[in-house]
């Protein structure tokens, strides 16, 4: 049940559109989240040091399960903490700027802990105890409580001035497919930029060798089971 849509109509943009960029509206939502994770905790970095943007994540992998990314000032040539939205995310109506509103205040979350933090207990305490998300702290929704924190504000502020992107599924030229370790930050092989999208090592094999696998692939790293990446079209093709 979605709770999220008991809770909310879903309204045009129409008259309630956002009047600024859609950068504008996420630094502003960023603003918010951060002010509001401010009473009750210190930031490690000033909210200057948070930039956001909506785009692709900057993995060279548009087909990525990640909706929102931060990137730690490793990443940065200037020393920033890189925010990044996906914009297949919606905006056509207020459930869905509370979604996407959402996804923003889990990546501010990040952002305001230090580097190694993941989704450990603390990022769970702020995201889900205080800011009222649900779900699991690698893949947090919008749930009633997050929703009546900032509804008001959402609908102050404006709708985000976004129309939904769809992804090119069709996997052109594929010719490896990515294994997701579900361990996140108990893997060994998990890097910074994997805890961040919820996942241990991410790693790549050939199509020949899933058409050998299947599914059954196990975390070459800690043994975890692992979620495979693969493109319908080439699912159907090489089962």
């Amino acid at each position: 049940m979605n709770t999220q849509k008991q809770l909310l109509a879903e309204n045009p943009t129409s008259n309630k559109v956002y009047q600024g960029t859609r950068e504008e509206w996420l630094n502003d939502v960023a603003d918010f989240f951060y002010n509001k994770i401010k009473e009750e905790y210190v930031p490690v970095v000033p909210r200057e040091n948070i930039k956001l943007s909506m785009g692709f994540m900057p993995t060279g992998n548009k087909m990525g399960n990640a909706i929102g990314v931060c990137h730690y000032e490793g990443h940065s040539t200037g020393n920033y903490r890189e925010i990044f939205i996906k914009p297949t995310l919606g905006a056509s109506n207020l459930v869905e700027c509370i979604e996407t509103a959402q996804v923003v205040a889990h990546e501010v979350t990040h952002a305001v802990l230090p580097v190694k933090t993941g989704h450990g207990p603390k990022f769970a305490r702020i995201i889900k105890n205080y800011l009222g998300a649900e779900g699991k702290p690698t893949a947090t929704v919008a749930g009633p409580g997050f929703t009546l924190l900032v509804k008001d504000f959402i609908e102050s502020l404006g709708y985000l001035p976004h129309s939904k992107m769809l992804e090119d599924k069709i996997g052109k030229g594929s010719t490896t497919v990515a294994v997701r370790c579900t361990g996140a930050e108990s893997c060994p092989g998990s890097s910074d930029k994997s805890i961040a999208q919820g996942w241990g090592l991410i790693a790549r094999v050939s199509i020949a060798v899933y058409r050998k696998v299947g599914d059954n692939f196990r975390c070459m790293a800690c043994g975890s089971s692992t979620v495979v990446e693969l493109p319908e079209n080439l699912r159907k093709d090489y089962k």
